[in-house]
């Protein structure tokens, strides 16, 4: 996924943050979180590039490169929330470190993977770090520094991740030319490393809080049920059809998430995901524009490259570098659609950039396999990259102004797992695409483009959902 964007959505985890009672080397504490989430940002990117060589190499199935993708997406989705909770009661510095830690063990598991089983186990420790990595990084650095300085300190976080992002696929490309896929992530394990050692080093030490209660159950339950559902939806789509092996696996999957939604009742405001705050029409609105948002957009981030190797016979470093012209526009343009939220207020933004995303979807059509990037492919990042900047900053106002200030760190960490589920649920229906060659590569291709053009013209009509509301500034205020 682009990490331009996810930046934008996640970084209300640390706005939310107080400065915490004798924070200290705020400038050193920023230098490792950056580096810590430039891990997770870079992370889909370098697979996204490397998907078609280690298809390729694997000889894997549609279904074997899905679960390439999803085993990071599914503990990300599902464990992000919880992970705040366990850095509140372990100490946060222990929680991020960890994350490098197991992202570390994993990218080492993939370096070195010569079929599918390291490979998926090697995702989804990499998943598992994320999801410890970004929580508790954002929360070390929002502690770090005093309000009138935390803006500042966030923008360079965010831009240090999005140069990352937009760097390192293009490297993994070249490497992927000349070399094997398992390179591409053994150049990630130095900022692993790195990482740790900064950390260790400039981190303060936290202390933990034994009061804070776990929601271990909705982790399971979440997990359960999102990966049951997800495997089932993986299934039909690779041609299995409706088999009792695929309807058991949705059964369940629905299961899980009915389980999730009678236990979170049940603890009320102690839950993992309180049910009061979707009592909200704008923040129940707002998660699922994020959702029908954010699967068509992970299906283009993952679905160009790869028919851009795969179809069009591009080189791979080309596909690294596809996605840097959206990487820029989103960090530039985004801030600049605080002034639709000002002098429009939050619908309309938030209505046009699903509608221009939907059209780069449409404009995708036009790639084939003698596509070229600047003529066929670049139009489509293009308008990607413009519906993205218009859609993401509103948003992630809409979500910090919503509610309560004492609850802007809760919907905003809903916010970003809502997209990570979004995006598993879009990689889950991909099989079909996947499993085509040659000209029936596009045709699967095309098909997947209208029906993500749909799903965008979805989200614009759930933009109705959010309450009016007043004209709102982009910068949230702590």
């Amino acid at each position: 996924m682009s990490g331009a964007s996810l930046i934008l959505t996640d970084r209300g985890l640390a706005l939310a943050e107080p400065k915490a009672a004798g924070a200290r080397g705020g400038t050193k504490v920023l230098a490792a979180s950056s580096l810590g989430g430039c891990l997770v940002f870079v992370n889909g990117a370098v697979v996204a590039v490397a998907l078609a060589a280690i298809g390729r190499d694997m000889r894997l199935s549609p279904l074997g490169l899905q679960w390439v993708l999803n085993a990071e997406l599914l503990p990300l989705a599902a464990m992000t929330l919880v992970a705040g909770a366990l850095g509140d009661r372990f100490g946060q510095k222990r929680m991020f470190l960890g994350g490098i830690a197991f992202y570390g063990f994993g990218t080492t598991t993939i370096s070195f993977a010569q079929d599918l089983a390291p490979l998926i186990g090697g995702r989804f420790l990499q998943g598992l770090g994320e999801a410890l990595i970004l929580p508790n990084g954002l929360s070390v650095l929002g502690r770090a520094f005093p309000a009138d300085e935390k803006a500042r300190a966030i923008g360079i976080w965010s831009a240090a991740a999005a140069i990352a992002s937009g760097v390192v696929p293009a490297i993994a490309g070249a490497i992927i030319d000349h070399g094997s896929w398992q390179t591409s992530f053994l150049m990630l394990l130095p900022i692993v490393a790195g990482a740790l050692a900064l950390g260790i080093a400039w981190i303060p030490k936290d202390s933990p809080n034994s009061q804070v209660r776990i929601d271990v159950n909705g982790a399971i339950l979440s997990t359960l049920g999102l990966g049951s559902l997800g495997a089932g939806l993986t299934s039909l789509t690779n041609g299995s059809g409706p088999t009792l092996c695929v309807l058991v696996t949705l059964i369940a999957g629905l299961g899980g998430l009915a389980g999730l939604v009678v236990t979170q009742r049940r603890l009320g405001n102690n839950a993992m995901l309180p049910p009061s705050l979707f009592a909200s029409r704008s923040v129940a609105g707002a998660n699922l524009y994020t959702a029908l948002l954010y699967g068509p957009f992970t299906v283009l981030l993952t679905l160009i490259p790869f028919v851009m190797i795969q179809g069009a016979h591009l080189s791979t470093l080309m596909a690294g570098l596809a996605f840097i012209p959206l990487q820029v526009l989103i960090t530039v343009v985004s801030p600049l659609a605080g002034m639709l939220c000002r002098q429009f207020g939050r619908r309309l933004p938030l209505f046009a950039g699903s509608a221009v995303v939907a059209l780069g979807c449409i404009v995708a059509l036009r790639i084939g396999p003698h596509a070229t990037y600047w003529a066929d492919i670049f139009p489509s990042i293009l308008l990607l990259a413009l519906g993205m900047s218009l859609a993401i900053a509103p948003l992630t106002t809409l979500v910090l102004t919503s509610v309560e200030p004492d609850r802007v760190g809760t919907v905003s960490g809903v916010n970003s797992a809502v997209s990570r589920v979004g995006s598993l649920f879009a990689i889950a229906l991909l099989g079909g695409v996947l499993q085509q060659g040659g000209p029936q590569l596009f045709s699967g291709f095309h098909m997947a483009m209208v029906a993500a053009a749909v799903t965008c013209v979805l989200a614009a009509l759930a933009v109705f959902i959010i309450e009016p509301g007043p004209h709102v500034d982009f910068v949230p205020r702590d």
